[in-house]
C-alpha cells in the first residue's frame, strides 16, 4: 500500500532514489552498495512506501522501500547529524506499519508479520566523520536501564568518497554527492535559481548524472529551491531565537541593574543597548546613581 500527499515536494535524493522512473534501481544499487547485499531488480520484489512527511515539513526527504520483507528507510542529511533521528523514524515507520497491519488484525490472536526494518542516513555534510557510525534510540532515554525498545539508525558517511568504498560500488551515488558539491560551490542566495540551473549546466558537462537532468532539470531547480527554502526558513528562524533569547537576558540583567539603584533607566537602555520600554515599567522609580 502507498499513501501519497502532494503537498510535500521530493528533494533530488528522494527523487532519484524513489519517484524517478528509474528509482527503484537506483535504490537497490544504492541498498546493495551500504549494506554489502547483491540484491537483482529482476529477482526482487520491491513496493515503495509513502505517507505524509513527518521527518521534515515541507519537502519529502526520505526514500523507503519494502524489499523481500525488509522496509528499507534511507534518509538524506546534508548539514549535520540529528541526533534526534532514531525517535524520528521510530515516528516514520510506525505510521507505515500503520498502513501495512490492517485495524482488524492488530487485535486477533494470531501474529501479523510486517517486514523487518533497516534505517540508514546517506550523510553528505561537509563535517569530518566516521565512515559510519550508529544513533539508538536509547541514547535519549533518561536512564540506561537495559530497556528493550531500541531503534538503531545507521550513518554513512558519504562526503569522501576515499572514506567511503561504496561510492566506488555505486555510482548513482558517487554522481549525487558530486552533482550536491557544485549545487553548493556555485549556489547564490540572491539568484537562486540562476546558480540551480548553472550547477546544472556543470554537472552535465562534467557527465555528472547527465541523462537525469537532461530529462528533469526544470523539476531538479524546483526541488532544489523548496530545499534550500527550507534551508532558509530554519536558518532564519534559528537566528530570531538566538536574538529572542539574547535580548530577554539583556532584559532580566537590565531589570536588575534598575532594581539596584544606581544606574537610571535611560543609562542602563544606552549601556544594553536595548528599547527602555522593555524594562523600565518594571521598577516604580528610576533612579539615577546615588
Amino acid at each position: 500500500m502507498i499513501f501519497r500527499n502532494r503537498k510535500y515536494k521530493d528533494s533530488v535524493f528522494t527523487d532519484l532514489f524513489g519517484s524517478d522512473r528509474d528509482g527503484k534501481k537506483n535504490f537497490l544499487d544504492l541498498y546493495n552498495a551500504l549494506s554489502g547485499s547483491d540484491y537483482k531488480l529482476e529477482d526482487v520484489k520491491l513496493e515503495r512506501k509513502v505517507i505524509e512527511q513527518t521527518l521534515y515539513k515541507t519537502y519529502n526527504n526520505d526514500v523507503s522501500w519494502e524489499i523481500d520483507g525488509k522496509l528499507i528507510v534511507l534518509v538524506e542529511h546534508q548539514s549535520t547529524i540529528n541526533n534526534n533521528m532514531p525517535f524520528r523514524c521510530l515516528e516514520y515507520v510506525t505510521r507505515i506499519y500503520e498502513g501495512i497491519v490492517p485495524s482488524k488484525k492488530r487485535y486477533a490472536e494470531k501474529v501479523y508479520k510486517i517486514p523487518n526494518p533497516d534505517f540508514y542516513v546517506v550523510y553528505v555534510g561537509k563535517d569530518k566523520l566516521p565512515q559510519e557510525q550508529e544513533l539508538r534510540l536509547s541514547d535519549a532515554f533518561y536512564e540506561k536501564d537495559g530497556s528493550k525498545l531500541e531503534l538503531v539508525v545507521k550513518v554513512k558517511n558519504c562526503t569522501d568518497p576515499a572514506m567511503l568504498p561504496i561510492a566506488g560500488k555505486c555510482d548513482i551515488l558517487k554522481e549525487y554527492c558530486q552533482f550536491i558539491e557544485i549545487v553548493e560551490r556555485t549556489y547564490n542566495k540572491r539568484f537562486p535559481k540562476s546558480s540551480f540551473r548553472k550547477a546544472i549546466e556543470t554537472a552535465m558537462k562534467q557527465d555528472i548524472l547527465k541523462e537525469y537532468l537532461d530529462r528533469k532539470s526544470r523539476e531538479v531547480i524546483n526541488m532544489l529551491c523548496a530545499k534550500y527554502d527550507y534551508k532558509m526558513d530554519i536558518a532564519v528562524k534559528q537566528e530570531e531565537a538566538f536574538e529572542d533569547g539574547k535580548e530577554a537576558k539583556a532584559i532580566e540583567d537590565a531589570k536588575k541593574l534598575l532594581a539596584d539603584g544606581r544606574y537610571s533607566a535611560e543609562e542602563i537602555s544606552i549601556l544594553l543597548q536595548i528599547p527602555l520600554d522593555s524594562f523600565s515599567d518594571f521598577h516604580p522609580v528610576n533612579r539615577g546613581r546615588s
